[in-house]
């Protein structure tokens, strides 16, 4: 610490004897017109920061959270729209690979048509079953609805940002669509035609470009709106819906790096290890995961499929 300390001496002694230092002692007195242009940026400066560029980073990070809420929203409801487009012959798991081409979706749009009825459970706000043409429909409504909520915070906003959600705006689904549904209805000398009822196959290169711009903004919203814990969590969850056991293992991980007890992160973490074969290991985790949060024992026995881990993970506590 003396030997520091000397050198710090030392190095003083030098400055203070130094041209230097007498030149910038001096400055303030022999430079009439620098130094007061050089206080006065400096000064600019100082303000520009404190009344400007901090009160605004303030903002920023109050409206930030409904940013990414609306933005995740709006990437949400698109894939679900590409999905049950296709009457789920695309798959999540295949739409979050990101490298979906015009003939795989022309070939998931044959045989589908607007009054097919979804598969799964899927009601709307009536209560009634949806078909994919009301389904698509009202999803494409709640895009824009959540777009136009998200241009109220465009100074937040950056360009980039504008111009991905303004492309998914301008494709040819939200107008086609709507104007599609219904078939075509001619009286011709008293008689009723209709228009030849067609498959959704001729709308694949909007719902191509479609979903090119969701992968833009997917892509954008994970480096730039996301928090580093928001993203790991969907990467977390599309690796472990795809069965890559190995890639969620690792995202889980990173979560719990962050946070030792985030609940999903811990389940997933377990699961994925039973998953991956690393049985034991997975077994040992949902145990400290049920008896952190005891309540969850339903959900661990609804969701854990290989029976010899379910029942070492209740062996003691049944």
């Amino acid at each position: 610490m003396k030997i520091i300390f000397s050198k710090i001496f030392v190095f003083y002694k030098i400055l203070r004897n130094s041209k230097l230092l007498q030149w910038i002692a001096n400055f303030p007195r022999t430079s009439i017109f620098w130094y007061p242009l050089i206080l006065s940026i400096f000064s600019g400066l100082i303000f520009y920061y404190f009344f400007s560029v901090l009160p605004r980073h303030q903002e920023l990070k109050k409206v930030k959270p409904q940013i990414e809420y609306l933005t995740d929203k709006i990437l949400s409801d698109g894939m679900f729209i590409v999905t049950e487009m296709t009457y789920q012959n695309l798959t999540q798991n295949k739409y979050n690979e990101g490298v979906l081409t015009i003939r795989e979706i022309e070939n998931a749009l044959q045989g589908i048509y607007f009054d097919t009825k979804l598969r799964y459970i899927c009601v709307n706000q009536k209560g009634e079953w949806y078909n994919i043409g009301d389904f698509v429909s009202d999803y494409l409504s709640n895009i824009e609805r959540n777009s136009e909520v998200l241009f109220r915070y465009i100074i937040y906003l950056d360009p980039e940002e504008i111009n991905i959600i303004n492309e998914l705006l301008r494709n040819d689904l939200f107008e086609t669509w709507h104007n599609s549904r219904f078939p075509e209805i001619m009286n011709i000398d008293g008689q009723i035609f209709k228009a030849e009822r067609k498959d959704l196959s001729g709308f694949k290169f909007s719902l191509f470009e479609f979903y090119q711009a969701l992968q833009k903004l997917d892509k954008y919203a994970h480096e730039e709106i996301y928090t580093r814990n928001k993203s790991l969590q969907i990467n977390a969850a599309n690796a472990y819906f795809s069965n890559n056991f190995k890639l969620a293992i690792q995202y889980n991980l990173e979560i719990l790096k962050i946070n030792k007890k985030d609940k999903d992160a811990m389940f997933y973490y377990g699961a994925s290890l039973i998953g991956d074969y690393q049985i034991f290991n997975g077994i040992k985790v949902l145990k400290k995961f049920l008896e952190l949060y005891p309540d969850q024992k339903e959900s661990v026995k609804s969701n854990i499929k290989n029976e010899y881990a379910k029942k070492m993970i209740f062996k003691e506590s049944d």
